[in-house]
């Protein structure tokens, strides 16, 4: 019996030979992607969890989620978006109508069409796209089903390329032929119908009216592709609409930075070719940006490879020029020069460096500088000056940002939002679509309006503009979350996108001695870097601020600076009395400055972290003050974190049923605040609790449910992930189902290198190692978990007394009490690397 050949929609997978068709035609697909798609069709019946595909696509690998997402959006791009659907929190399945059958023979091939170079018009042969699989099914689709389509990108993406290679595609469908009109050289509107009419290789009468002259001699069934329109839109529009009404069969492909506007125009706007994350180095070749950056190296270095010496630089070289064709092959042509690594120490000086060095380039191509002068030459005054301010934002921004950054005297918010309107039009702003866009310049772009803020005189002037509007709006919906009027997860989700402007605020407020707004920045930064669990890198940012701090310095302002530090240095490096010590100076100052919003939340970090260091007495202290404070009515909703504080410092204590008690007290007002990190917490704690009392299998149950809770939330973190699997696993361990633990482990590895590391579970992860009969590791990694404590000032709660105990207990049945010492010593030392070694052995 023949392999079986899967049809649906315009496509047709055959497995054996490894082959997908698309409308007929061949299409080329990353291993991953097809293997990802093979999964889907052939279990078709039913949904497949993300953990089942990355067994099915990436055996024995331990890889991101987004690497699973980069392949779904590939083949949905291939195939449409109903091919594969999600099923939220959960997986995918295959969506289409399949119809299985038996492959049939090859077919014998066809007789060549005559007279083809006729059809092709003055369309030359293509070279071969790379990383434009999914667009060249979809152009050609598009250009068969409507009369007009514009194909839009900034300069430099790759829309001549891909016209050209789609056009080719179509020979077939325009019997009176293909013809390519560039229009980048022709500078007067006048002068177009003369333009189009050499390509087409016809003479125009004298005199007459030049377009409709052009329309009559037209036969009609062909297609023009109008090349770089965007410098003549409104004469390409009005020639567009006459053509099109005079000849019904005539078809019109048009590239440009923004659109005709035209009632039947149909718009495709090319993005940037995909490149890989930072941490997806053994997915590189896979993505479009890489190949073209080695396939262009290769040409000029035959004996070029992408390897394990260079992949990290040839990705960050193609993640730091955005995935830009013409910027790739800029890049690529200086490879022999410098080197990959010469190549990617010189990126901060990309407009100098980046030239092509073709002669047959067009002149606004020669240079990445010249492709954005060309591109920056189309837009108004105005709109070159909301360009240039947008260049302060880093990672992207919002709306509400842009206006207030952008907006001055003369151009008010409402013209802030035309003007960005029309720069996204004109391809010099990204959009990216969402339920709140957001939007983004390329960093190249940006690179190029930095410059022009120089030029103009208003770098510094924006950079404080930047600052203090990041200062406003993170403010405001702070003091709206602090008083209940916002959840903490909207506040949250809202302003995590702009992590990096943040981080850039700090630093510009910092070294411009603006004093009092580097602290505010920097206070607000760390309550809102503490709720999204990145404490080291804010600790960073408020070392650089606390120099500022002096006699002068306000004491609310000093103390919200400590409080905040002591905050973020949980995991931040610093250690429990150091942060102890910080609480009690903030501490003594919010009792003497009411209302006591503030206070309550110092009081119960102070009680977490006495808790955690041992110091049970200053712990209950803490808390005393906060069960008076709590009886409040304006302080009612902060009982949530009082008892969520209480329940940890029974564990402490070794009480975990008066624990379970304060947790479950706890839930309903972490729920009220909308505080999904607290209620992640609780509901992580309250497992452990069950695991504590001996109820294995109720332990287990609950961080199943939390897992999958976390993995549904928009509001989960590298941090909150790295535990609740971590923590699973030592539940499993205990349990006794030791390789479904060690796989939660591994599971875990890309959250623990975001975040806290694995080293920092090393003492449960001892007793795991321990129960799979491996002794001396087990009693290293307690020696790792022995260091790590002492240098966070921290001690054991009783659960881990009880798991080191273990874990020496089975050492001791087979090893000499010395042994074990320097074992224990040994694993003091154990960095990163090491430890996960002795994790997987």
């Amino acid at each position: 019996m023949s392999d079986p050949v899967f049809r649906f929609d315009r496509a047709e997978l055959r497995p054996s030979t490894r082959e997908l068709r698309v409308d007929g035609a061949p299409v080329t697909l990353g291993a991953r992607a097809f293997d990802l798609l093979e999964a889907l069709v052939r279990h078709r019946d039913r949904m497949l969890s993300k953990n089942e595909l990355f067994d099915l696509v990436w055996p024995q690998l331990v890889v991101e989620d987004n690497n699973l997402q980069v392949q779904v959006s590939t083949l949905r791009k291939l195939l449409g978006a109903r091919a594969i659907v999600t099923v939220p929190g959960r997986g995918y399945r295959f969506g289409a109508v399949l119809q299985e059958v038996a492959a049939a023979p090859p077919a014998a091939a066809a007789p060549a069409l005559p007279a083809l170079q006729e059809r092709l018009g003055n369309l030359t042969q293509a070279e071969t796209l790379l990383g434009r699989e999914a667009d060249l099914i979809a152009v050609p689709a598009m250009v068969r089903e409507h009369r007009l389509v514009s194909l839009l990108g900034a300069g430099g993406i790759g829309k001549t390329s891909l016209a050209r290679a789609a056009a080719r595609q179509l020979v077939d469908h325009f019997p009176d032929g293909i013809w390519l009109v560039a229009l980048a050289d022709v500078s007067d509107a006048a002068a177009l119908p003369a333009a189009v009419a050499r390509a087409l290789e016809m003479n125009l009468p004298a005199g007459g009216d030049p377009q409709a002259e052009l329309a009559a001699r037209l036969h009609g069934r062909e297609l023009l592709v109008l090349d770089n329109c965007e410098h003549l839109v409104w004469a390409v529009a009005a020639l567009v609409e006459q053509l099109l009404q005079a000849r019904p069969g005539l078809h019109v492909l048009v590239t440009s930075q923004e659109p005709l506007r035209l009632k039947d125009e149909r718009q495709l706007r090319l993005e940037a070719l995909a490149v890989p994350a930072p941490d997806a180095l053994d997915e590189a070749h896979s993505h479009g940006a890489v190949a073209l950056f080695v396939a262009r190296v290769q040409a000029l270095l035959p004996g070029f490879v992408l390897d394990a010496a260079n992949r990290a630089g040839v990705v960050e070289i193609c993640r730091a020029l955005d995935g830009m064709p013409l910027a790739l092959e800029f890049a690529a042509a200086r490879v022999p020069l410098l080197g990959v690594d010469g190549v990617r120490q010189h990126l901060a000086q990309r407009l100098r460096m980046l030239k092509s060095g073709s002669r047959d380039a067009p002149t606004r191509q020669r240079t990445l500088r010249a492709t954005l002068d060309w591109s920056h030459a189309l837009l108004s005054v105005e709109e070159k000056k909301v360009f240039r301010r947008l260049g302060v934002f880093v990672g992207g921004f919002g709306l509400d940002l842009a206006q207030q950054v952008a907006a001055d005297e003369e151009t008010d918010v409402w013209d802030v939002l035309d003007l960005l309107s029309n720069l996204v039009d004109k391809s010099m702003v990204v959009l990216e679509p969402g339920a709140v866009p957001r939007y983004r310049l390329q960093e190249t772009a940006r690179v190029y309006a930095c410059e022009q803020l120089e030029q103009a005189g208003e770098w510094r002037a924006m950079q404080l503009a930047h600052a203090r509007c990041l200062l406003d709006i993170f403010n405001r919906r702070a003091r709206m979350a602090r008083t209940g009027f916002e959840s903490l997860d909207h506040w949250v989700l809202a302003y995590q996108p702009e992590v990096e402007n943040l981080r850039c605020a700090i630093e510009w407020a910092t070294d411009a001695g603006e004093r009092a707004l580097a602290l505010e920045l920097a206070n607000l930064a760390a309550e809102f870097m503490y709720q999204i669990g990145r404490y080291a890198e804010c600790v960073s940012w408020m070392r650089r601020v606390e120099p500022l701090l002096d006699a002068h310095t306000p004491e609310l302002v000093a103390a919200r600076f400590r409080l905040g530090l002591a905050m973020v240095g949980l995991h931040g490096g610093i250690d429990g009395p150091t942060r102890l010590a910080l609480l009690e100076e903030a501490r003594a100052v919010f009792e003497r400055h009411p209302p006591h919003v503030v206070l309550v939340y110092t009081l119960c970090m102070r009680a977490y972290v006495a808790g955690i260091c041992g110091e049970l007495g200053v712990a209950r202290q803490s808390l005393q003050r906060v069960a008076e404070l709590v009886q409040r009515p304006e302080l009612a909703l902060l009982r949530g974190v009082w008892q969520y504080v209480e329940g940890m410092v029974c564990r402490s204590e070794g009480r975990p049923e008066a624990a379970f008690a304060a947790f479950t007290e706890a839930l309903p007002f972490a729920r009220q605040a909308g505080d999904g990190r607290t209620l992640f917490y609780l509901q992580n704690n309250l497992a452990a609790v069950h695991h504590e009392l001996g109820r294995l299998d109720e332990a287990v149950r609950q961080y199943r449910a939390t897992l999958q809770l976390l993995q549904a939330s928009p509001r989960t973190d590298a941090e909150m992930m790295a535990f609740a699997l971590n923590w699973f696993a030592h539940a499993l361990t205990a349990q006794g189902a030791l390789d479904e633990a060690l796989a939660q482990v591994e599971r875990s590895l890309p959250y623990c290198r975001r975040s806290l590391g694995l080293r920092h579970f090393s003492g449960m992860l001892s007793l795991l190692a321990a129960r799979r009969g491996k002794l001396r590791e087990a009693v290293q990694l307690l020696g790792c978990d022995d260091a790590a404590r002492q240098r966070r000032g921290e001690v054991r709660t009783p659960l881990d007394t009880r798991t080191m105990e273990a874990t020496l207990a089975l050492a001791a049945q087979a090893h000499a009490p010395e042994r074990i010492a320097v074992w224990r010593l040994h694993g003091s030392a154990l960095d990163e690397e090491q430890a996960q070694a002795l994790v997987f052995g």
